[in-house]
């Protein structure tokens, strides 16, 4: 393959039969879908069976790195798998930095695994440049995802990039999630369980071929560019200090300072957002903990846990486990609901179900984690949990959307007020519930109208589209906002970023423009790329998972559906009004976004125009 950025390689391992081969990476489809997420997509396509159960050895898991990896172009390191989420059973993209396993992954020449099957015993993968081989994985089948990940680099030394699971994931815990050099996480709605059925510990990546580059006065040019406008920004070193810290007011610059042992990045990163804390004082003094953002450590804090110190080891136990730490604490949220009003017996809430008690909440992650007495039927998540206790359950449930607790919103873990595209969007990505906007500017901020247009403009929205979005009042002042269209264009400035390979934070996001991008892929690949033609691959990507998961039986119906929580007093308010909003006015954002897409605005599907024009017209 002649592509720069591409390794030009796609891995592909059949557990069962122990097998490992290597196939070219195919040049059209590395075109027509960009690579990374977009790719990513395209395989998992090809290769998932429709109606494959998510922990059946038929159900693959296809990995995935976009061409940007491996350059120094800030933030370049995302790692992506779709799969077949337990959870929610739909076809689902997960993503993480990619600390030093997708520079790895790159490096050594793959741009993408394919993994079936499932191994009779446990093991681990090994890619070594060349070397490709399956290890056995017995003494690593039982230990926690840092203590995994420090008898690999113990063994390969680093750099070397480990992606591995905890004991949720070998115990098929339908929230378990893999971590990624132990600190990103990989795979919010049970991707960590799929690698658990397959009996899949661990895979460990190091590569010395590094990346090669079509155009390197081109991209030298680029890279110079956003490097500048990196240095110049104002609140630069405020998140390199601080990170998310500077967003979340719940957490106290003064606590942070106070535990901040070191801040990490992925390859490539000149912010550095995730944390190394380590605890200055009281019964837990010098407890190290790790997370891809210290917000993450003190979230029992929201749930009432009264010492934060207690609240880190909490989410260093859970993270350990591998488990996804909203999905838990919510869970036994409604664990106690359902104890307090004896749908749960006393014999079986042993111990007493506090989430604001450090020793309950240990003793029942661990439960979880080992599916031991109730822990084993909490392990299957809010489904699993009102399918054993009944429709009394179902009502005391809180908001889910398919089939997991919500991050944002109206009695979740993040309260907040406004419905913007973080909010609806969590109904309309495939996968579910998760805390992201995609770039677009509604995310955990009230901001006037008039900054929008910029905004929009920069994440490669049409100025036709914009006009749309954010329609005029009499006066000619921007008064509205089309919250659902606004997602689409959103999740397509998701798209290309995540295909290319590129961080979606905001403090990098921020740096980036869909322009730029068309621009760094040509040079870097050698493909040529207008802003047009990049937009049309973002939405050929982003059609085809709907188009997975309509193969699946996927019906807006079923899928897509406004949990009634979020609505009536306390609920959600208009974006930009803030008068109370209704679930019929909420229901309008739904049709906006499917009219925005060209799909059908009653049931989501894409219309045949829509799969003309992207090309996807009678792909089985």
């Amino acid at each position: 393959m002649t592509l720069g950025g591409f390794a030009g390689t796609v891995l592909v391992i059949d557990l069962t039969r122990g097998v490992i081969s290597k196939e070219p990476l195919d040049e059209g489809l590395a075109r027509d879908f960009i690579g990374g997420l977009g790719l990513t997509v395209r395989l998992a396509y090809e290769n998932i069976r429709p109606g494959t159960d998510a922990l059946a050895p038929e159900n693959p898991i296809v990995l995935g790195v976009g061409p940007l990896v491996g350059t120094d172009l800030p933030a370049s390191s995302r790692v992506y798998s779709v799969t077949k989420l337990p959870t929610s059973g739909t076809i689902g993209w997960s993503g993480s930095g990619g600390v030093t396993f997708g520079c790895m992954l790159k490096n050594a020449g793959y741009d993408h695994i394919i993994i079936r099957g499932r191994a009779e015993r446990p093991v681990y993968l090994e890619i070594l440049d060349d070397r490709v081989t399956l290890r056995d994985a017995s003494s690593l089948w039982g230990l926690g995802v840092s203590a995994t990940c420090e008898a690999l680099w113990k063994e390969y030394e680093r750099p070397a990039g480990v992606l591995a699971i905890g004991g949720g994931g070998e115990n098929l815990v339908k929230f378990s999630m893999a971590y990624v050099d132990r600190i990103a996480t990989l795979g919010r709605g049970g991707f960590g369980a799929v690698m658990g059925s397959k009996n899949l510990k661990a895979i460990v990546a190091r590569g010395t071929r590094g990346v090669s580059v079509a155009d390197r006065k081109g991209y030298a040019a680029l890279r110079k560019d956003i490097f500048e406008r990196m240095r110049d920004y104002p609140y630069l070193k405020e998140w390199q200090e601080i990170g998310l810290i500077k967003s979340f007011s719940f957490v106290e610059k003064e606590t942070y300072f106070t535990i901040k042992k070191r801040r990490v990045s992925c390859v490539s990163c000149p912010i550095g957002c995730k944390d190394v804390v380590e605890i200055a004082d009281g019964d837990l003094k010098g407890l190290v903990a790790c997370s891809s953002s210290a917000i993450n450590l003190f979230t029992p804090v929201i749930y009432g846990m009264k010492d934060y110190r207690q609240a880190i080891k909490l989410i260093a136990d859970l993270d350990e486990y591998g488990m996804d730490m909203f999905e838990f604490l919510g869970l036994m949220v409604f664990a106690k609901s359902l104890a307090d009003n004896g749908l749960i017996s006393r014999d079986k809430a042993v111990p007493k179900i506090e989430v604001d008690s450090l020793a309950s909440m240990e003793a029942w992650a661990g439960k979880v984690a080992r599916r031991e007495g109730l822990g084993d039927v909490l392990a299957d998540g809010f489904p699993g949990v009102i399918e054993a206790f009944g429709e009394k359950a179902e009502a005391l449930a809180p908001a889910l959307v398919k089939g997991m607790h919500p991050y944002a919103g109206p009695g979740a873990a993040l309260p907040w007020h406004l419905f913007g595209t973080m909010e609806v969007g969590q109904v309309l990505d495939p996968r579910g519930p998760h805390v992201g906007a995609s770039g677009s500017p509604t995310y955990f901020a009230r901001r006037p109208l008039e900054v929008f247009p910029k905004h929009l403009a920069r994440m490669g929205v049409p100025e036709e589209a914009i006009d749309r979005l954010l329609p005029k009042g009499a006066e000619g002042e921007r008064a509205g906002l089309r919250v659902g269209g606004l997602l689409r264009h959103s999740h397509r400035w998701f798209a290309i970023m995540g295909s290319l390979g590129v961080c979606a934070r905001a403090q990098i996001n921020r740096f980036y423009s869909a322009a730029f991008c068309a621009e760094a892929y040509q040079a870097v690949t050698g493909i040529e790329t207008s802003l047009d033609a990049l937009r049309e691959r973002a939405d050929r990507a982003w059609t085809l998972l709907r188009l997975a998961n309509l193969r699946e039986g996927f019906e807006r119906e079923r899928e897509e559906v406004l949990p009634r929580q979020w609505f009536g007093d306390r609920g959600f308010q208009d974006y930009v009004s803030e008068e109370p909003l209704s679930i019929e006015e909420a229901e309008k954002a739904i049709d906006d976004y499917y009219r925005e897409w060209d799909w059908d605005p009653k049931t989501g599907v894409p219309t045949e125009r829509a799969l003309e024009r992207l090309g996807l017209k009678g792909l089985k």
